[in-house]
């Protein structure tokens, strides 16, 4: 059986407004009919610049972490929406995203860095997605007995503007001896660092992907850190 070519992906230049009005007009129009319909505008302004903008972050994301996968085909979300056990049955999704993640079979428990465009703003961050009780143990007990490397971590953390730490938490404090400078993230049950914007100027340049390059240097600290917490 021949191989396939993937399709050429060509510099990013930027999303455009039809873009936003695509993701927007989606969920009112929530049908294979409309969609199909209108597959053209999403190849052209949804999942061409989401695949471009994939391809022009890999360089930095590699650097990062070499292990990382980077394949625009990969790592751009479906527009679909699985279902099958799911209350919610609308078919397609109103916002779409990239993850740039390892290549193992456990990648929840190791981070992730991602970019989301949505109607009303676009985020990013690194962090985990479905990670388990054992990881974040892990990090714990890292709180708990190297205080002054997580210390480092936070302040890094915070010289990046609008980075915010965010995740669902336990509501009963679970070491009420832990110093509050860290409580936000011992208390976590999920962890993932996030910036939201409202959709501006950037979104639609080319200068978007060195906003980005330098926004996830900057966490990259923190993701080895994060990354290492198991085998550190």
């Amino acid at each position: 059986m021949p191989t396939l070519t993937p399709p050429a992906v060509s510099q990013f230049s930027g999303f455009t407004k039809e873009t936003i009005d695509f993701l927007d007009q989606v969920h009112g129009h929530n049908s294979k009919t409309w969609f199909e319909e209108h597959r053209e505008v999403y190849e052209q302004h949804v999942l061409h610049p989401f695949r471009s903008l994939a391809a022009a972050l890999s360089p930095v994301i590699s650097e990062i972490d070499p292990a990382m996968e980077t394949n625009p085909m990969r790592v751009v979300s479906r527009i679909h929406r699985d279902i099958r056990f799911s209350r919610d049955k609308s078919l397609y999704k109103r916002s779409m995203w990239l993850t740039f993640k390892r290549r193992i079979e456990e990648w929840q428990d190791s981070p992730a860095f991602y970019f989301e465009v949505s109607p009303d703003l676009y985020r990013f961050g690194m962090g985990y997605y479905d990670v388990s009780r054992n990881t974040m143990d892990s990090l714990r007990q890292v709180i708990e007995n190297k205080p002054a490397l997580v210390r480092k971590q936070l302040a890094a953390i915070e010289k990046i503007p609008g980075m915010t730490i965010e995740g669902r938490a336990y509501k009963r404090a679970l070491n009420p001896a832990i110093p509050e400078e860290f409580q936000r993230i011992y208390q976590k049950k999920e962890l993932y660092l996030v910036a939201n914007r409202e959709i501006d100027d950037l979104v639609f340049s080319e200068a978007l992907v060195s906003d980005l390059e330098v926004c996830f240097g900057k966490l990259a600290g923190f993701y080895r850190f994060l990354r290492d917490l198991k085998t550190g």
